[in-house]
């Protein structure tokens, strides 16, 4: 056949070492018919086809090999990063933890400073009420005592007027009768002398009623003090009771962020690559 005739000439033009078939082509031998020349024409161009496919194969498995380097390099170049990223976190989330401790123990000093002030308040105001409990027990003594002394008063001057009417009755009738006009003398005498004492005994207990109307006036005082006294004591209480579970509460927070922050720990990336990185497979390939 035409096929058995011209593959000993594509051999022979072509070259055939060891079994390895010679991709130059070689001149056309002299003698062949035009459809073996248009065989042997044919096979060549096949021949430098598969060449040029060759040849673009391998630079197209090249330009893989330096992208997947080049990809590798990308990948490791951004775990860096994120580990980067991650470290510049913690730092964040730490001073965040330290400044929070530092301001939660500065408002922790602030409250016990105005819980200890409240105390040393609600201390005061307990003695000043004592103080003014005592007084006020004062005051009622003295308002006990100088209403009994009044009411002695009162009854002395009873005494002195009806003494008195009956002087007066004794005088009209001794005058009535034209007795001694000494004896007429000396009981008008009596009777100006109990009318002093009962003028006087009228200035001193309306006197003495005054005394009562300060002394009841300044016992409502003290009672109002008192009543404020007792509702401020309760308000203080009800402060250092507020402020005594805030600052357990602010203790809570700051032993709470104070164990978080020490809790935290710091997770790196790391980036293996067979034992070797990115770069010197780069170097590898170029050489």
């Amino acid at each position: 056949s035409t096929l058995a005739k011209v593959q000993p000439l594509l051999c022979k033009n072509h070259g055939v070492a060891n079994g390895i078939l010679d991709s130059k082509p070689h001149f056309h031998e002299p003698g062949l018919d035009p459809d073996q020349e248009a065989l042997v024409t044919s096979y060549t161009k096949t021949l430098e086809k598969v060449e040029e496919m060759e040849q673009e194969l391998s630079r197209v498995n090249k330009e893989n090999e330096w992208l997947q380097i080049k990809l590798e390099a990308s990948r490791a170049a951004g775990l860096e990063s994120v580990k980067n990223a991650s470290c510049v976190l913690q730092e964040e989330y730490n001073q965040r933890c330290d400044d929070l401790e530092k301001r939660h123990e500065g408002v922790m000093r602030t409250m016990k400073a105005r819980k200890l002030e409240q105390e040393e308040m609600l201390k005061r105001s307990t003695e000043n009420l004592s103080r003014m409990n005592v007084a006020l027990k004062e005051k009622y003594s003295q308002i006990e005592e100088l209403e009994k002394r009044v009411q002695r008063m009162e009854e002395e001057k009873k005494t002195l007027k009806e003494k008195q009417r009956l002087l007066k009755g004794k005088l009209q009738q001794m005058m009535s009768q034209a007795e001694d006009t000494n004896s007429c003398v000396k009981v008008q005498t009596e009777i100006s002398t109990l009318q002093e004492q009962i003028s006087h005994l009228d200035h001193v207990i309306h006197t003495q009623h005054q005394n009562l109307h300060a002394l009841i006036h300044q016992t409502e005082g003290l009672n109002n003090e008192l009543r404020l006294q007792d509702e401020r004591i309760e308000s203080l209480k009800e402060k250092i009771g507020m402020l005594q579970a805030k600052n357990e509460e602010l203790k809570y927070r700051v032993q709470f962020w104070s164990a978080q922050s020490k809790s935290k720990v710091s997770k790196g990336v790391s980036v293996k690559l067979d034992g070797t990185t990115p770069y010197t497979m780069a170097t590898r390939l170029r050489k």
